[in-house]
């Protein structure tokens, strides 16, 4: 699968230092494989779940305990993985309620 960028790990590697070695397993994970569903995906990461608030949106927990979520878009179709944030659980709560807002427009 392509990822768009890979900055937004490395500065979740800098931000998160202790789960930095989660975050690099994640990266390389989803680089070197093709994935060609959710399903496919959830096989490989079975955290996986769809955000609700956003079409193509998927969560990923990506380190020990829950601790750290990733939000990505996903193309399955074209192989193309845009992450939009790697967060810590609490954070991700906030974006869930901002998100909800945006959708209730």
């Amino acid at each position: 699968m392509r990822i768009v960028t890979k900055k937004v790990f490395d500065e979740a590697t800098k931000k998160y230092p202790n789960d930095a070695p989660s975050i690099q397993r994640t990266y390389k994970l989803l680089r070197s494989e093709s994935f060609q569903s959710p399903d496919d995906l959830k096989k490989a990461l079975p955290s996986l779940d769809n955000f609700r608030y956003k079409d193509r949106w998927w969560i990923i927990d990506i380190a020990a305990g829950n601790s750290l979520r990733l939000i990505a878009f996903i193309s399955f179709e074209q192989q193309i993985l845009y992450v939009k944030h790697i967060t810590t659980h609490a954070e991700y709560d906030k974006l869930c309620r901002r998100y909800a807002k945006e959708a209730d427009k």
